[in-house]
């Protein structure tokens, strides 16, 4: 039976809501239009659910059956203990294209290999466009009236062009839409891509104190006692608080952190000169990971840039967890690419309207950049903040000084050794340099760090 309207979950937008006919057929399925989001829907072969239509000609399943999401229901969680977040993804349907975690796809035209994030940034994009929190297209025409490839390309053109760095620009626009339906289809995007993400919890705290505190790794050592590195310092500071562990990429971290501990200086050097031939090949364009992404095999190929991908997909999954906590407030601590991972958390968390929620950070031997072109990133990162940044930086890093800056071809400054140049009353950088001897000596001084804060 046919009916002019269907209630039922968009794979569009991830709202339950109703549906409009819009095409009658006789030989294929009905067309409909979302009303949540306009965007044109079928019937999903296996669920009364509504899968995408007008991008493909064989628009078969709706994004629970594709794989897409683990759950409609689920995407507008709320918790009151981060280490629920693992709930989002736990699967209703049965992924009927078993996508693996590395596909080919066509973006613009070109083929590219490249981590299934990549490929579902323009399916985000367009989520977020759809719902009205990019604006309006080049034209001046509003994104949230258009719809089909029209929306999926000016939603693309609204974030510079996300499906190269895997929806990684899409970050501060999705801060509106962290902790409901699209922040939930974009960290589903993100959950098969980063290897072990999981938030953990350590230490309970006292059940009537809603403050927690979050420590995020980078590199990680050999002797695997990287939480302890965290919690032997927590107990004189956060005692009645309840303390976690986000957990990314752990095996490739600890990996990455054998390598670069031994040769940072030839490892950044020899990466730098890499990057060097291919710009060269690319006719003297502007060199940079961000700038070269129109070669995406540079990027995601490269084992630090594909780190540096990765930990921004983790602070956009860390930022989405935060976001379903109700009466929460949380201090963030971070060491190196994990440093990183809280920027961007802080940049997607920037944009909610709800007030911010983070007390304090803690940034230490951070590999994200902090120079004159960053000013404007950390300055939207402040508006998370209700206390201030603590940036510490050592002139004795040198795997920020070589491998860092050798691998972003020496155009962008690490602020866990340079500092962050914005000035902001939330901002604080802390000197390190006689404390910290080197990149893998900073969690061993947070005690220190912490002592010298909190006086």
């Amino acid at each position: 039976m046919t009916y002019e309207t269907e209630h039922a979950a968009c794979s569009w937008c991830g709202t339950l809501t109703h549906h409009e006919l819009v095409e009658k057929n006789y030989l294929r399925r009905n067309i409909y239009r979302c009303v949540g989001c306009g965007e044109k829907t079928v019937q999903c072969r296996y669920c009364k659910h509504m899968a995408k239509t007008g991008e493909k000609w064989d628009d078969e399943l709706c994004a629970e059956h594709d794989g897409s999401i683990a759950s409609f229901e689920r995407l507008n969680l709320k918790i009151d203990d981060l280490a629920d977040f693992k709930k989002l993804f736990e699967r209703d349907s049965t992924n009927l294209l078993r996508i693996g975690k590395i596909a080919a796809g066509t973006v613009a035209g070109v083929t590219v290999f490249a981590p299934l994030a990549v490929l579902a940034a323009p399916a985000a994009a367009s989520a977020l466009g759809a719902v009205g929190l990019l604006g309006a297209a080049g034209t001046g025409t509003a994104i949230s009236t258009l719809s089909g490839a029209a929306l999926t390309s000016a939603s693309l053109a609204a974030i510079g062009g996300g499906t190269m760095m895997g929806g990684v620009v899409i970050v501060t626009a999705a801060g509106a839409a962290l902790g409901a339906y699209q922040g939930g289809m974009i960290s589903n995007s993100y959950f098969g891509t980063v290897d072990h993400f999981g938030i953990h919890k350590v230490n309970h705290g006292r059940k009537s104190n809603k403050h927690a505190v979050i420590f995020v790794n980078g590199f990680l050592s050999q002797d695997n006692r990287d939480v302890e590195d965290w919690t032997q310092h927590l107990g004189d500071y956060f005692d009645e608080d309840a303390w976690y562990h986000v957990d990314w990429e752990s095996q490739n971290l600890q990996k990455l952190g054998m390598m670069v501990s031994k040769t940072p200086q030839k490892a950044g050097l020899e990466m730098a000169k890499e990057l060097g031939k291919r710009a060269a090949k690319e006719g003297a364009k502007k060199i940079g990971p961000f700038s070269m992404a129109s070669n995406i095999a540079d990027v995601i190929g490269n084992p630090w840039h594909s780190a540096m991908v990765k930990a921004s997909m983790t602070g956009v999954l860390l930022a989405d967890a935060i976001a379903r906590t109700s009466g929460w407030t949380f201090t963030l601590a971070g060491h190196s690419l994990g440093a990183r991972a809280i920027y961007y958390a802080l940049e997607a968390l920037s944009t909610r309207t709800k007030g911010a929620v983070i007390d304090d950070v803690y940034l230490l031997g951070g590999a994200v950049g902090g120079g004159e072109k960053d000013v404007e990133g950390w300055e939207i990162a402040t508006k998370a903040v209700k206390g201030k940044i603590y940036n510490c930086f050592s002139e004795q890093d040198h795997v920020l000084k070589y491998l860092y800056q050798g691998a972003n071809a020496w155009m962008s400054a690490p602020i866990g050794y340079h500092g962050i140049d914005l000035r902001h009353r939330k901002i604080e950088n802390l000197d390190c340099s006689e404390l910290v001897g080197g990149h893998t000596l900073w969690k061993k001084e947070f005690g220190s760090i912490l002592a010298h804060v909190k006086g």
